[in-house]
């Protein structure tokens, strides 16, 4: 039995232990009649780094949860355990304490459910890192490119213009670099359904009075959640102060979460 097929085991032997409604599956091993549903997340790809701790393997998880959870429909007051099995180790988690990663359905109806995963990913990152470790604060306004183009102007040259998808493409990590350098820019991304960046340091040209924010929302805030009233758009939010991440869509503050996952809840 091969390493892979053993962690399988493993993993199956723990979530039927502790009662889990579901095993994610990132080892490349298939179970006979397994005891809970399994979920392959084999494709997802291998970390960048081979994970060396327990709380390594967990955030893994945690970031992959968007992507590899998928098929798994959760009420909203389900609760249990979801056991993720890696080649280096097995992670068990609560649902109540990722439910939202499972909650990008919501967004389907304008975005995509894996570029949702890609731009809170990425938005993340920027927000745990910053950027040569200074603070930064930015936004992704991401649905019907043209129409976000019609309603908001350049505030510097677009960096992005004339670039094929392929090397704009959020889906692919290797375009985050320059993401995240252009995130240095004043304004705004803007992101078609696909994934494909097509303008950084773009401003919008909204009236933002009639939006209704919690006190200590600036104006970054108010402008990307107006803009999800007029159009069908979601806006991907990063606070330069604390690096949360505000996701909005149809004016309301639909999921906010913490940089470092502590807190991932609804902000409704």
């Amino acid at each position: 039995m091969s390493r892979d097929e053993l962690m399988l085991q493993a993993g199956l032997r723990l979530a039927q232990d502790l009662g889990a409604c579901a095993v994610i599956s990132f080892v490349d091993a298939d179970a006979c009649d397994p005891p809970v549903p399994v979920f392959s997340a084999a494709n997802v790809g291998p970390a960048a780094t081979a994970p060396e701790t327990a709380g390594e393997l967990r955030a893994i998880l945690l970031d992959r949860l968007g992507t590899a959870a998928g098929p798994l429909t959760l009420s909203s007051d389900e609760t249990g355990v979801v056991v993720g099995v890696f080649l280096d180790g097995l992670v068990a988690l609560r649902l109540d304490e990722v439910r939202s990663r499972f909650d990008l359905e919501q967004f389907e109806a304008v975005v995509p459910r894996r570029v949702m995963a890609s731009a809170l990913r990425l938005a993340l990152e920027i927000g745990r890192e910053g950027r040569e470790g200074k603070p930064l604060g930015t936004a992704f306004i991401i649905g019907d490119g043209d129409a976000i183009l019609s309603i908001s102007h350049q505030l510097v040259l677009n960096p992005y213009l004339g670039h094929p998808p392929e090397i704009t493409t959020i889906m692919d990590r290797a375009n985050w670099e320059s993401v995240k350098e252009f995130a240095q820019l004043d304004g705004m991304f803007v992101i078609d359904a696909s994934g494909a960046v097509l303008a950084a340091g773009r401003y919008l040209d909204v009236d933002s009075k009639s939006v209704s924010l919690p006190s200590g929302l600036g104006g970054r805030h108010r402008a990307a959640a107006a803009v999800t009233r007029l159009l069908p758009v979601v806006s991907v939010i990063i606070s330069e102060s604390g690096g949360t991440v505000r996701v909005f869509m149809d004016g309301v503050c639909r999921l906010e979460v913490r940089p470092d996952l502590s807190a991932v809840r609804r902000c409704t």
